[in-house]
């Protein structure tokens, strides 16, 4: 990550494209690699430390990073388990140095896809800035 004038602080890294199966890879395009800055790039960073399991990439030197959010896949959504999913995603989102606040978080199991939750939440960004963050997660 390159942290310059023109990014707000937020920082700027090459941009992840979402696969049609869900999975994450480096944007397909010829040429110079796409980046994402300022607050799309802290965005993109809180999504991937949502879905990344915590101490997952131990192996390259960053075992406090990704969530707990893993530890809870294959268990029932009741309203205790969704309380300790919004729990372990508050965790995560304050763990990235860019947040000064969590300030409005929902974690609501999807109607249609058993096992399923859609994550939203609203941060303070150090630049002083909300930002907001929505993603879908599959425990199923």
């Amino acid at each position: 990550m390159i942290t310059s004038e023109h990014t707000g602080g937020l920082g700027r890294d090459l941009r992840l494209e979402v696969r049609d199966d869900g999975s994450l890879d480096l944007s397909p395009q010829a040429g110079p690699r796409p980046t994402v800055a300022g607050k799309e790039n802290l965005i993109q960073a809180l999504v991937l430390r949502l879905v990344v399991g915590r101490g997952e990439l131990g192996g390259v030197g960053h075992r406090r990073y990704g969530s707990r959010v893993s530890e809870l896949i294959g268990e029932p959504l009741t309203v205790a388990n969704l309380a300790l999913l919004r729990r372990h995603v508050r965790a995560a989102l304050k763990d990235d140095p860019r947040v000064v606040a969590v300030l409005d978080l929902e974690v609501r199991a999807q109607r249609d896809t058993p096992g399923s939750v859609d994550v939203r939440a609203s941060i303070r960004a150090t630049d002083g800035e909300a930002v907001e963050v929505a993603v879908a997660i599959d425990l199923g």
